[in-house]
């Protein structure tokens, strides 16, 4: 090895062996003003004439020659030759040559002699159970020769090889494809008590054994695999049930052999090593006939139970059967409920269960044939049905006391409400137990929509909640005015205010007024009239008779109830007026005096009426009111002195007392 030029020979700088990452393969490559390199001539002891041609092979010792072309404005600076093994194996690293140069070593060119020992080995996996290792592995590689100066430039060529050192060549068939860590499937072997280890070897100086073997202490030692009696494929078992539960991805191997006692580069044996699952039903012991599906929870050891994309978790149920009392019930495939890759939960089919006490039997199969079981006691019981019987057949008013009530009622004929309470909007208003009924008064407060609910618990334990929405009326108030006492054939007025819950009035409520004429017993509506937005209705009418009105809010449902207003009486009095009477008079001698009144009413009475000292009145006389609503009567004046006269119309059923406006008379 060297470097050779027409001014002076260089030194070579020492060669040297390391692990390092494999450079991506191109052809001979120089940028626009930098160096160019030129292989030469690549030969080993596989033979040849040193002539470089794609793909040739080389065995191990392996000389290369190449020339360096130096730009002037930037000399290289060191030139490295080297071969990388596969990072598919495990141990290989990579054999290289380096050379330093100088101001003017490569102007205008030099060349340079690299030796390259493929064969070249190194301890891997500890020196106990450890092996010698190729550092390039057999296959297709490449000659890769990198020039560095100082500007920094980097310039590359690469020669394609074939390395060929006769070494085994061990596979793992068993071993899943790097898909494996995105389609939810094992990402290495599988060991729980156990590792089934399988190896296929092959190599062109024959295969004398397939070792398996581990860096770390905790797994079994290592250990030869049978021979196979025919075919490429050795066989062992290894005891894991003492190793750790996770991913052991880079410290379990397999080498191969040749009949010269060579090893191969070590295959990677990434295990997953697990011991097992649990699986936790999300079942009550108290349940009903139609609870399915249940849900059912299932754990790994911690050290797998890993998330994408460490995706260790990699096992998955596939199948549950769930069995009643040692029957089969219901089997549940993947598919239903469970998909692949599902982290830590899974649907299991109860099938339809009768009631009773009985115990379901859980039994999980998953993707390895790993079975997790358990067994739960449980009972099964019909839910307590309740039948409102009181309470909801109308409205209640604000204010009220309502009164609610309830059977119960159970298919399986055992249970039966053993504590039950009953709410309104969360707030408890009366409890119980069993053999009494649910029942419970409840006062009214807010109106509106209300929620009442019956809770009941049987001796079981199961709860059955009952609820139904209720409607709360507003009160009303309706308050009635108007004139106590009308004349006949006048007008009068009478006016209703209704208000509502919360003192608010109860704007558009439609208010009918009614009338009972004195000596009757029926009311009758004289007219309906809406509110206005004070509450207020009014409804004039013609005095006639005496009577009682009073006036009545229809209810609005569903927002405020009826109300009636305390009964009015109303009187009316006749008209009665006197025409002209004489305000002078003799004593002894008669004086006609005529009265007026309406409504005529035959046979009725004037009772003409003097003012006595005491302050009381006594008749003087009487005389019949006429058709034409008239009546004339004489008063003869016992005495001289000042008199003070009335008429009065005597109460009857339809009008009241009446009298007219008195007058005096001076008699002499």
């Amino acid at each position: 090895m060297g470097i050779s030029r027409s001014v002076r020979s260089l030194a070579v700088a020492a060669s040297a062996a390391m692990l390092c990452a494999v450079v991506p393969a191109s052809a001979a490559v120089a940028d626009d003003t930098g160096a160019v390199i030129t292989f030469d001539g690549i030969s080993s002891d596989a033979g040849g004439d040193g002539t470089v041609s794609a793909g040739q092979t080389i065995t191990g010792t392996t000389d290369v020659t190449f020339t360096v072309h130096a730009d002037p404005g930037d000399e290289p600076t060191t030139a490295v030759v080297s071969i990388t093994g596969s990072g598919v194996y495990q141990g290989t690293g990579t054999v290289k040559q380096a050379f330093r140069l100088s101001p003017g070593d490569c102007l205008p060119s030099c060349t340079l002699h690299a030796t390259l020992g493929t064969a070249a080995t190194q301890q891997f996996g500890g020196s106990a159970n450890g092996v010698t290792v190729p550092l390039v592995n057999d296959g297709e590689n490449t000659v890769h020769v990198e020039v560095d100066s100082p500007r920094p430039r980097t310039v590359t060529a690469n020669a394609v090889v074939t390395v060929d050192n006769e070494r085994p060549v061990v596979t793992l068939p068993d071993l899943p494809g790097d898909e494996a860590w995105t389609n939810h499937q094992p990402v290495g072997l599988s060991a729980d008590r156990e590792l089934s280890l399988r190896a296929t070897a092959t190599g062109d100086n024959g295969v004398s054994r397939v070792r398996y073997f581990s860096s770390n202490s905790t797994w079994p030692a290592p250990v030869d695999l049978t021979a196979p009696a025919s075919g490429a494929t050795w066989t062992t078992t290894l005891d894991t049930s003492a190793v750790r539960a996770g991913l052991w991805a880079g410290e379990v191997y397999v080498v191969a052999y040749d009949k010269d006692g060579r090893p191969g580069s070590p295959a990677r044996a990434a295990t997953l090593v697990d011991h097992g699952f649990t699986i936790t039903p999300k079942l009550d012991t108290v349940i009903h006939p139609g609870e399915t599906p249940v849900m059912v929870n299932y754990a790994y050891p911690p050290s797998l139970n890993k998330a994408f994309p460490s995706n260790f978790n990699y096992a998955y149920p596939v199948s549950t059967t769930v069995s009643l009392d040692g029957k089969a019930q219901a089997t549940t495939p993947v598919g239903a409920y469970t998909y692949e890759g599902n982290p830590d939960r899974f649907f299991a089919d109860l099938g339809q269960l009768p009631y009773g006490a009985h115990t379901l039997a859980f039994d999980t199969v998953d993707n390895r044939g790993a079975h997790g079981r358990v067994d739960l006691p449980v009972r099964v019981v019909s839910e307590v049905t309740p039948t409102w019987t009181d309470g909801f057949q109308d409205f209640p008013v604000a204010g009220s006391s309502r009164k609610f009530t309830a059977t119960t009622s159970a298919a399986d004929g055992v249970s039966r409400a053993e504590h039950w309470t009953l709410d309104v909007d969360g707030t408890t208003f009366a409890t119980g137990s069993y053999p009494a009924r649910p029942s419970g008064t409840w006062k009214t407060t807010t109106t509106g929509m209300h929620d009442v609910t019956l809770t009941s618990v049987s001796q079981y334990g199961d709860t059955t909640v009952s609820s139904r929405p209720i409607r709360v009326l507003a009160a009303t108030t309706t308050q009635l005015t108007g004139p106590a006492t009308s004349t006949y054939g006048s007008k009068a007025t009478f006016t209703a205010t209704v208000t509502q819950t919360g003192a608010k009035a109860a704007a558009g409520a439609k208010v009918g007024f009614q009338y009972k004429r004195t000596g009757t017993t029926a009311w009758k509506t004289q007219a309906t009239v809406t509110a206005d937005s004070t509450g207020k209705a009014s409804y004039t009418t013609t005095a006639r008779y005496n009577g009682t009105w009073r006036a009545v809010t229809a209810a609005k449902n569903p927002t405020w109830a009826s109300s009636t207003s305390k009964a009015l009486t109303a009187q009316v009095r006749a008209v009665l007026t006197v025409r002209n009477p004489a305000r002078t008079a003799v004593h002894a001698r008669p004086v006609s005096y005529t009265a007026l009144s309406s409504p005529y009413v035959q046979g009725t009475g004037l009772l003409f009426q003097s003012l006595k000292k005491d302050g009381t009145w006594v008749t003087l006389t009487r005389a019949t009111l006429t058709s034409s609503g008239s009546a004339t009567a004489k008063i003869t004046f016992s005495r001289a002195g000042t008199w003070t006269l009335r008429v009065y119309r005597p109460a009857t059923t339809d009008l009241t007392n009446t009298y007219s406006s008195s007058w005096t008379v001076k008699v002499s």
